[in-house]
Order: C-alpha cells, then structure tokens, then sequence
C-alpha cells in the first residue's frame, strides 16, 4: 500500500544515492514524504550492495 502514495524514484548510482542522502539529512519533512524518501533510499542501498556482491565473487567448492 506505501508503494502507491510513493513516488520518489530510487536512486540507481552511487552518486544519486548520497546525493539523496544529503537533502534527506538538510530536510525538514514529515510523515509520508520522509517515509517515502527514507524507503528509495533503503532500496537503493539495498540494491547498490547487491550489486557490488555479485561482482566479488570467491570460488567455492568448484576451486577444490
């Protein structure tokens, strides 16, 4: 239900997601809105990790 009064978009970078950081730390906002910008900047950070794990990958039981 959050997802449809939300239309923040989710950071896709790196910069953009501590750009968002930065005006959601300067903002004076309340209720949905902060709620909305605090979630697209957890599913970026969220998504931006996932991301950067996948690239670090460490040989398992094929390397034995």
């Amino acid at each position: 239900m959050v997802e449809a009064i939300c239309s923040i978009p989710v950071p896709q970078t790196t910069q953009e997601l501590e750009l968002a950081i930065r005006r959601y730390k300067a903002s004076d906002i309340r209720g949905t809105e902060l709620f909305c910008q605090w979630q697209a900047i957890r599913d970026a950070a969220l998504a931006l990790k996932l991301a950067e794990s996948s690239d670090d990958f460490v040989a398992g039981e094929e390397s034995y």
